[in-house]
C-alpha cells in the first residue's frame, strides 16, 4: 500500500472560471533543472495516445527530480488533471494532494522528489478527461541513473 507523503509542491490554482468561454492558460510553475528530452503520453481506453503528456527534468545540484503533467493540446478543454510521482519502493506525492482536491485543466505539478534521487529510479502515474475520454499516464521506470 503507498503511503502518501506530504511533502508536495502548493497546488496553483488552474480551474477555469465558471461560465467562461475562453481563459486565458494560467502561468506555468516551471521545474528546475534539465528536461530529458522525452515526453511521456497518456493512453486512452484504446491505447491510442493523446489527451496529454508528461515531462521529467533532473536538478544536478539539488539531487531531485521533478515532474509535470500537461493537457494537450494546452487549450484548458481537460479536466481533473492528476499526477503521481512514485519512488521505487512505490511511496508517493500527487498533485493536487487528495487533501485538498482540485479540478486542474492545463496541468498538474511539479512534483519533486522527496529524497536524493541519484541513480534511483522514478515512476510517473496520472490522468486526465478529454472530450470525455478519460486519459491514463503510467510509466516504465524512469531516471533511473
Amino acid at each position: 500500500m503507498a503511503l502518501m507523503l506530504g511533502l508536495v509542491a502548493a497546488p496553483t490554482a488552474q480551474a477555469a472560471p465558471t461560465g467562461a468561454t475562453t481563459a486565458a492558460a494560467p502561468a506555468a510553475v516551471e521545474c528546475s533543472g534539465s528536461w530529458d528530452g522525452k515526453n511521456y503520453w497518456a493512453k486512452s481506453p484504446s491505447g491510442s495516445s493523446g489527451g496529454g503528456y508528461a515531462r521529467t527534468y533532473w536538478n544536478a545540484s539539488t539531487k531531485q527530480n521533478c515532474a509535470k503533467f500537461f493537457s494537450s493540446p494546452y487549450d484548458g478543454q481537460a479536466s481533473n488533471i492528476t499526477l503521481y510521482l512514485f519512488d521505487e519502493s512505490g511511496d508517493y506525492s500527487s498533485d493536487p494532494p487528495q487533501e485538498h482536491p482540485a479540478n486542474y485543466h492545463y496541468y498538474a505539478g511539479p512534483l519533486y522528489t522527496w529524497f536524493d534521487a541519484t541513480n534511483r529510479c522514478i515512476h510517473l502515474g496520472g490522468s486526465l478527461v478529454r472530450g470525455g475520454v478519460k486519459y491514463t499516464l503510467s510509466t516504465p521506470d524512469i531516471r533511473c541513473g
